[in-house]
């Protein structure tokens, strides 16, 4: 199971870097928040899913809310798989007097492990993609390109510690499973090492999010859904003050931007 979610892993940042020419894509459009404009707003659905998975947002102060309702990977019976994904993208600009410092991503979920005691049964979660800064201080400047993907979460973890690596089990974890996962980028961090001033002002996001399950035996099923108490959303997040700590946000895929006074 390690060799196949690694593959998995490496498929998703494999679409990100051969684009969207062959896929279908929905553009949301631009939503103005108080102190970010989120451009383009799109979603691609990577593994043929209908779309759209995501779904269009609404803004709420310098916060996107998605309410995805049939994001979920399920499959039952002998050498059942089944792949659900998205790519998600926006350029994020900062208005005056603000820079954007942090990323942050917090998604939560179900699992449903069902039949015979297996660890060929199971399910697992990935997010895949980079952050492109695009200007710093209001000026462009060659791009500086932050990776990151679900086998090496920058400042990230899964609960479940697992899920995000070689999954969860029917053998370990049968029934119902809550699990999250999140994901902090230090974009200021990231500039410096880059020889630049840590006052990104534009940036470009994307994201592929993706949910895998999969079963060994006919007895079994396997079923790993985003879902909040509140209902499925992700948030995108300006903190207008420095040093403010990462935003533990209730919902299904949390992105926050931590923002200070940008200097001249």
């Amino acid at each position: 199971m390690r060799k196949f979610c690694a593959a998995v892993a490496l498929g998703s940042l494999a679409v990100l870097a051969l684009g969207q020419s062959a896929l279908a894509t929905i553009n949301h459009g631009n939503y103005v928040g108080t102190n970010v404009t989120f451009g383009n707003v799109s979603e691609t659905s990577t593994f043929g899913d209908p779309e759209p998975l995501f779904g269009a947002p609404t803004v709420s102060g310098n916060s996107l809310l998605f309410s995805p309702t049939n994001f979920t990977a399920t499959t039952l019976g002998a050498g059942g798989v089944d792949q659900t994904g998205a790519l998600l993208q926006t350029v994020i600009t900062a208005t005056a007097l603000t820079t954007i410092d942090t990323l942050n991503f917090t998604e939560f979920g179900d699992a449903t492990l069902l039949g015979v005691a297996s660890t060929g049964t199971g399910v697992f979660a990935s997010l895949a993609g980079f952050v492109r800064v695009l200007e710093v201080n209001g000026l462009p400047i060659t791009p500086v390109t932050i990776g990151f993907n679900a086998g090496g979460l920058q400042n990230g973890s899964f609960t479940p510690g697992t899920l995000g690596t070689t999954g969860l089990d029917r053998n370990t974890n049968p029934g119902t499973t809550l699990w999250s996962g999140q994901l902090s980028i230090d974009i200021a961090a990231a500039l410096i090492l880059a020889g630049h001033a840590p006052l990104a002002t534009k940036v470009e996001l994307a994201l592929d999010n993706d949910l895998y399950a999969y079963t060994e035996f006919a007895s079994n099923s396997a079923k790993i859904q985003k879902k909040a108490v509140t209902g499925p959303t992700i948030i995108i997040e300006i903190v207008p003050e420095p040093g403010t700590a990462a935003l533990l946000c209730v919902g299904l895929v949390a992105m926050t931007f931590r923002a200070r006074g940008r200097r001249s």
